[in-house]
């Protein structure tokens, strides 16, 4: 069955990705939030993201990266290794999260989400780093060893 995963190979990698499955876990969360039936984009704090696009649409995406970030650290720690699809969901996360700190930086107070945020993109740079060193180690084509 494909949904079962070879346990061993995923506890080998469960540790050193856990903090990818939070941040995962965190997006599709977010993002899901975004989707039920209410407005937050009419708060000062999320000017920056609705400049960029509607409360729904920013659910939508960021819900899907969530969802996909999850299925391809399954596929990671059960399958086969997929640093490159891992490091573009923190590169993505890094830039969700960095809306979001933009948010909390442009209003007249202070906020703690400016640490919450700053400290999700700070983990998905780290996370992003930890990917780029996978895929060097095992040879994907961009670094021309595969």
């Amino acid at each position: 069955m494909i949904l079962l995963m070879p346990l061993d190979r995923f506890a080998r990698t469960f540790r050193e990705r856990a903090p990818e499955w939070v941040l995962a876990f965190i997006l599709a969360g977010w993002g899901f939030t975004l989707l039920l039936p209410g407005s937050s984009f009419g708060r000062p704090f999320f000017r920056p993201l609705a400049a960029v696009a509607s409360e729904g649409t920013w659910g939508s995406i960021t819900f899907t990266m969530g969802v996909v970030r999850i299925a391809a650290l399954y596929v990671n720690g059960s399958r086969k290794e997929t640093p490159r699809i891992r490091q573009i969901g923190s590169f993505l996360g890094m830039t969700v999260w960095s809306f979001l700190l933009w948010g909390a930086l442009s209003v007249e107070w202070l906020s703690p989400a400016i640490f919450t945020y700053s400290g999700l993109f700070a983990l998905e740079a780290i996370m992003f780093s930890y990917s780029a060193a996978d895929a060097a180690r095992i040879g994907t084509p961009a670094y021309g060893r595969a």
